[in-house]
């Protein structure tokens, strides 16, 4: 028995060698898992930029920043992984800076958060080192 000819016109013409590594089911139980996940940080975070407000912290600090920073990578994985309820093909077709809004710029966010910390860091560990200006001298 010969396999039918392969016509480039028709991508049916050959039966499907792979099947589906995860089954539908499960990719919707894990996009709702992720779904409410990232919903809850979010309003976590909202309510973390509150009590900011609220005890009248300084509003340009690197905690702020950092919350504005996590507040917004979180509402767009929230709004990505609330796409792929009704159709995840057209999650995986939108315009080009829908598309990289949605896709890529969470990582870039995730790049300037890590930037933010190993900044906060290195100034924490500056001020500490014996000899900085920055060091209040008992004695």
């Amino acid at each position: 028995m010969e396999a039918p000819p392969w016509e480039p016109v028709r991508n049916d013409s050959l039966p499907p060698t792979l099947s589906p590594a995860v089954p539908p089911y499960v990719k919707l139980g894990l996009t709702a898992v992720y779904t409410v996940f990232y919903a809850l940080l979010f309003v976590f975070i909202y309510a973390q930029l509150w009590l900011v407000l609220r005890y009248r912290h300084k509003r340009l600090s690197y905690q702020s920043v950092f919350l504005f920073l996590c507040l917004f990578w979180a509402s767009l994985r929230t709004v990505l992984f609330s796409f792929y309820f009704r159709d995840f093909v057209a999650a995986n077709s939108f315009s080009p800076f829908v598309f990289w809004l949605l896709y890529c710029f969470p990582v870039c966010l995730q790049f300037f958060t890590l930037t933010l910390m190993n900044l906060y860091f290195t100034q924490v560990r500056d001020a500490h080192l014996p000899g900085s200006p920055t060091i209040l001298r008992e004695g």
